[in-house]
């Protein structure tokens, strides 16, 4: 019997510490280790996310990142190995050993062995950031704030997280405040001009972004969340102000000159007023920065009203 209870003790002590389950995207996840000590962010603001909540040491690798070209050349972000330009193999990514993956977008994780339930038939656990799940609601900042409580209690953070959301929530109300009684500036939001002048509606995050700065996103009013206009189309709606996106695949200074230089797009009224804004992707998407974002957009925006 006492043999029995040494080996059974045995098995105890050297399995992996195995944590209460998580909810995620609507789903129980289980969690191996706790607190995670091999984490890999698939995209750039879920690295930025994991580091804000101090769990840089456990951080093995970061992939795809969107406006920090530097980063991207020396391969090293924060400290943190960058293991792929985009989003990395099955091989690359079991590499890195890792015991917990997070995504900041639902492309971060793909099929077969990089899908979410098959790194959980291989022991690892993840997590997408709430906004980026199927069917999320449009309340992007209490998605930003489920992800701050989720995480910090998974790398064990929690005050920190709540310190985050009380910060966030302070910016945010920082900026109602700026608000004016006028009419919203109206604002046309240039993702990408690649493929069309791409841009969000409805469902975006940057129609609650810039709602909460107290201006309009132009297409609101389309029940989608990603947009394309034509030159045309632009040119009928004349948007009080123009916010691009600072992206290493597609630089704010691209845009610029196309806007500038085309024949059509040079005389929307922002462009020769030049009350355009540049501002990093990373800036654009929910994250535990968006109050800061948000200030600095509501105080950007009350200058240009200010403007004849």
């Amino acid at each position: 019997m006492r043999k029995r209870w040494l080996l059974l003790s045995t098995l105890l002590w050297t399995a992996p510490v195995l944590a209460d389950s998580y909810r995620n995207c609507g789903q129980a996840w289980p969690l191996g280790h706790s607190p995670p000590s091999r984490i890999v962010a698939l995209n750039q603001h879920a690295a930025d996310l994991l580091l804000a909540l101090d769990a840089g040491p456990a951080l093995v690798g970061v992939a795809y990142l969107d406006d920090d070209g530097i980063a991207q050349r020396q391969s090293t972000y924060f400290g943190v190995p960058v293991i792929a330009p985009r989003y990395p193999s099955s091989e690359v990514l079991y590499a890195q050993k890792p015991d917990f993956v997070v995504g900041g977008f639902a492309t971060a994780f793909g099929n077969s062995v990089t899908s979410r339930t098959g790194l959980a038939g291989n022991g690892v656990g993840s997590y997408l950031l709430e906004s980026a799940c199927d069917g999320h609601s449009l309340d992007y900042f209490n998605h930003i704030r489920n992800d701050l409580f989720t995480l910090g209690t998974l790398v064990h953070k929690q005050q920190l997280a709540q310190d985050l959301s009380d910060a966030m929530d302070a910016d945010l109300a920082s900026a109602q405040a700026l608000i004016g009684p006028g009419k919203p500036l109206s604002v046309f939001y240039l993702d990408s001009e690649v493929n069309g002048l791409d841009s969000e509606g409805q469902r975006g995050f940057v129609t609650a972004l810039l709602a909460a700065a107290g201006a309009r996103n132009l297409f609101a009013g389309i029940n989608q969340y990603r947009v394309t206009v034509s030159r045309e189309t632009l040119l009928m709606s004349d948007p009080d102000v123009i916010l691009l996106a600072d992206a290493v695949w597609s630089p704010a200074r691209r845009k610029r000159q196309l806007l500038t230089q085309d024949p059509v797009l040079s005389q929307l009224r922002a462009v020769r007023e030049n009350r355009m804004i540049d501002i990093p992707f990373t800036h654009l998407v929910p994250t535990m920065g968006s109050g800061r974002v948000v200030l600095g957009l509501a105080q950007k925006f009350k200058e240009f009203s200010r403007l004849p």
